[in-house]
């Protein structure tokens, strides 16, 4: 097959009788598909951004992953695609790309790029067997890594058929900052750097969008253009699920550091109940140093600096209970913004500055002392056998320190205008945390300037038919950028029903709840399960399901399922795979819940999915919006609430054979102006209804 790169061949292959129809006994042309491949080619070809709608049913993952593979081996480049799921990169790489390597017969390669630290480590698990003090079920586990290692291919954590905690994956998992590299005595058969060598083979990277912002986080850092950072060097880029890049983006540029994270840290200098930890092995090899060495190294690890990994880990216990109780005399939530009122406050400015004083001040000790002993390590390298390994562990912790000292400086002492900052409580543990307020300036400079060309897709970009929104929060306003909407190929006339219930009470009302249940009781019976209830916060959804749950003789289902109770994904297949089914949900559920079929009828929004205005990143943006003159709630919290609505909306038609009901719980789209533009996001040929809930229900049936 020719790789010339024209409109007519794009056009061509997907058309009816041609060569992707041929592999299909039953192919449906979709013009939608069709159009948006041949207007990725033109992009690509004039080196523009693209943004574009793609209605549920279009087949979008086709339609950019042909022109990627044809403009990928004709310029001779990388093409990378991101998206936001996993069950997304797991149906490029299994179906969508080897459908069309033997569609085309072409030598091209595609891979699916993970984070180096899902990969084993052997120096680090060797080392770990070597030194650590374990209970006999910890050696039973080390066992069964060691059997795995010698049948797996890819060394890759989610390869494996047992379970395995965090916090032993993480003694043996692979770092950069723990990376020896070339000098390390097992490079050889290093799974990360086969991962790597498959990488710079490929054609087409398929990455999450953590990663792909991990990236260009690095060649930020470190001023790289055409070398590899986390990635090769790319000049294209599609981002599908592309509604969730400000979201991944905000949190991928924020800092987090939390009283766990600190111990933890500091257990992996010293830890003497398993032991472990680069004092430790510092200890152990210096035993073989000359006297006079020896007895330095031992002094100063025995003297100086395990006192001070014990002091300063009973200073970061008692700086963050002083925080918690901060936290729980003056505040309701679990997360607190620290703005000029909060940091005013008798207690923060008499009690906890001074305990983080005292807490740097230990840390700025322990560094200097690490420093030390890093700098008289150096008149060592001839006479240690693990030399390598120890310089390149006490560099990490150093480095580590800094940011440690320069996070909380920053979050605590110097604030950025244009960040948010908060402290966040979960259980007994707590953690600063900060955000930038604004990305777009972020991936104007550091992405849409770099790249030829950009695609970012999704279902859902538009609000009230629109793509102002996703554009000023993506900045790109002031670029080239062409945009385009294409429609689903369903025939949403005859597949789908909206019933909006107008007699329940407003949200706000006490009695939302008693209400709420009594209507998905009556839904549910009327649909014999087969429903997804949608929520937005946990309480709500916790409060439904203990009623419900109670009264399970009388919903007429044979099983229901509550978000919490299992992973995610568990939970979903449990939904497919029984008949009379009901499943609760909220936060992710709205978005990636695939269920095509009979199994899926009805889907039932209980609220509009509004941010929490007072979330401390939400909270700041409202604050910027107003300060600069614009109204906030139009601006930025009915356009989320509805991208996030249509996002619910689009988990019930999957397929051409699918019928079903969305039901809106919420009375505000009727009763508040704003309402249109929620029901203007339906599919323009969707039949709503708006009654009663008894006569609803009444339709329901038929």
């Amino acid at each position: 097959m020719s790789l010339k790169l024209e409109l007519d061949r794009i056009k061509e292959f997907f058309a009816p009788d041609e060569r992707l129809a041929s592999f299909f006994p039953k192919y449906e042309y979709r013009p939608e598909q069709q159009r948006m491949a041949m207007k990725i080619t033109d992009v690509f070809k004039q080196k523009k951004h693209l943004l574009i709608e793609a209605g549920t049913g279009t087949g979008k993952s086709l339609a950019y992953l042909v022109p990627s593979i044809f403009s990928s081996l004709i310029e001779e480049e990388k093409i990378i695609i991101s998206t936001n799921t996993i069950n997304l990169q797991e149906q490029l790489i299994n179906k969508d790309i080897p459908l069309l390597q033997e569609v085309f017969e072409l030598d091209f390669k595609a891979v699916l790029v993970k984070g180096r630290r899902n990969y084993i480590c052997l120096r680090r698990l060797i080392q770990y067997e070597k030194h650590a003090q374990l209970a006999a079920d910890k050696y039973d586990k080390l066992s069964k890594i060691n059997q795995w290692i010698l049948k797996t291919e890819t060394g890759c954590r989610s390869d494996l058929d047992f379970k395995i905690e965090f916090k032993l994956w993480e003694q043996i998992s692979s770092k950069s900052e723990l990376c020896l590299r070339g000098n390390c005595a097992y490079y050889e058969q290093c799974h990360f750097m086969f991962a790597r060598k498959e990488i710079e083979e490929a054609d087409l990277l398929i990455v999450n969008h953590h990663l792909l912002f991990a990236d260009l986080a690095l060649r930020k850092e470190q001023d790289l253009e055409e070398q590899t950072a986390v990635l090769p060097y790319y000049k294209k880029v599609i981002f599908d699920e592309a509604h969730n890049i400000e979201e991944v983006a905000t949190n991928y540029l924020g800092l987090k550091l939390s009283q766990e994270g600190i111990v933890k840290f500091l257990q992996s200098l010293y830890n003497s109940e398993e032991g472990l930890g680069v004092l430790l092995q510092l200890r152990l090899a210096s035993s073989k140093l000359k006297d006079e060495l020896k007895q330095r190294f031992q002094k100063r690890i025995d003297n100086d600096l395990v006192p001070l990994v014990r002091r300063l880990t009973d200073r970061v216990h008692s700086l963050f209970n002083q925080l918690i109780n901060f936290l729980e005399d003056n505040f309701k939530g679990y997360k607190v913004r620290l703005t000029e009122e909060v940091r005013g406050k008798k207690l923060w400015q008499k009690a906890i500055k001074i305990e983080i004083e005292n807490f740097l001040l230990d840390l700025s000790s322990l560094r200097q002392g690490l420093e030390k002993t890093f700098e008289e390590l150096a008149v060592t390298e001839d006479e240690l056998e693990d030399f390598e390994v120890l310089a390149i562990e006490l560099a990490a912790k150093i480095e580590f320190f800094t940011k440690i000292n320069q996070t909380i400086e920053e979050i605590v002492n110097n604030p950025q205008e244009d960040y948010v900052y908060w402290l966040e409580r979960n259980a007994d543990n707590c953690s600063f945390c900060s955000a930038p307020l604004d990305i777009s300036k972020e991936l104007e400079i550091n992405l849409l300037e770099k790249m030829e060309s950009i695609i970012f897709t999704s279902a859902t970009l538009t609000v009230d038919n629109s793509f102002d929104f996703i554009s000023k929060n993506l900045g790109l306003q002031n670029f080239a950028v062409d945009t385009l909407k294409v429609g689903s190929p369903f025939d949403y006339r005859n597949q789908l029903q909206a019933g909006v219930i107008k007699d329940l009470p407003n949200p706000k009302n006490e009695s939302f709840i008693k209400e709420v249940v009594k209507a998905v009781k009556d839904i549910v019976q009327t649909r014999k399960g087969n429903s997804l209830v949608l929520f937005t916060s946990y309480w709500m959804l916790n409060q439904v399901y203990q009623q419900l749950s109670d009264q399970l003789d009388q919903l007429k289902i044979n099983h229901l399922y509550c978000q919490g109770m299992k992973s995610r994904h568990q939970l979903i297949e449990e939904f497919k795979a029984n008949q009379k089914s009901l499943l609760l949900g909220t936060a992710s559920f709205w978005e990636g819940v695939d269920i095509p079929g009979e199994q899926l009828s009805c889907v039932v929004i209980v609220k509009l999915p509004f941010l929490v205005p007072t979330d401390p990143v939400i909270a700041a943006k409202i604050e910027a919006l107003e300060n600069n003159g614009e109204n906030a709630f139009f601006n930025y919290m009915l356009p989320k609430a509805v991208i996030k609505f249509r996002q619910g909306i689009g988990r019930l038609i999957r397929s051409k054979q699918d019928q079903g009901w969305v039901i809106i719980l919420d009375n505000r789209v009727i009763s508040k102006s704003y309402g249109s533009i929620f029901l203007k996001s339906f599919p323009s040929d969707s039949q709503i209804t708006i009654n009663k809930l008894n006569l609803l229900t009444e339709k329901l049936i038929n």
